[in-house]
């Protein structure tokens, strides 16, 4: 009898440490996608600083990244409702169109690393891909 007492209070105590170590961002809230205003300014912000920005550049430049994600939003949308067809050359449609007005606004040094951050977040995503983590393994 006291063996078995014994074994529940160590299991008890083994399930409780595991609960108390669990990650606080595996809740729903940390799933939560933000919304296409929040995106489009951190986006705004890390070009930015990534690329040196003027205040007149980043006022520009704002609206064209809301406008971008909000097409995103609709693209991904439209997937979910299982209307994939012609989705593939309508996202690279919507890529390029974005990136002839972004382009406009920028520098041609910055636009030059602009495409390089681009291929560069494209290489990470891609080798996130290959590890099995996919797009909301950041960190």
């Amino acid at each position: 009898m006291k063996t078995v007492l014994f074994l529940l209070a160590a299991l008890a105590t083994t399930a409780s440490t595991g609960f108390a170590q669990a990650p606080a961002s595996a809740g729903p809230a940390a799933t939560a996608q933000k919304s296409p205003d929040q995106q489009a300014a951190r986006r705004a912000q890390y070009l930015t600083k990534e690329l040196g920005l003027t205040a007149d550049q980043q006022a520009k430049l704002e609206p064209i990244l809301l406008a971008q994600r909000q097409d995103m939003q609709a693209l991904r949308d439209k997937a979910q409702a299982g209307g994939r067809q012609g989705l593939g050359q309508e996202l690279k449609a919507s890529q390029a169109k974005y990136t002839e007005q972004i382009r406009a606004v920028l520098t041609p040094e910055q636009f030059t690393k602009f495409d390089q951050l681009k291929d560069d977040q494209r290489d990470k995503l891609r080798e996130r891909r290959a590890n099995g983590q996919g797009i909301r393994a950041r960190n």
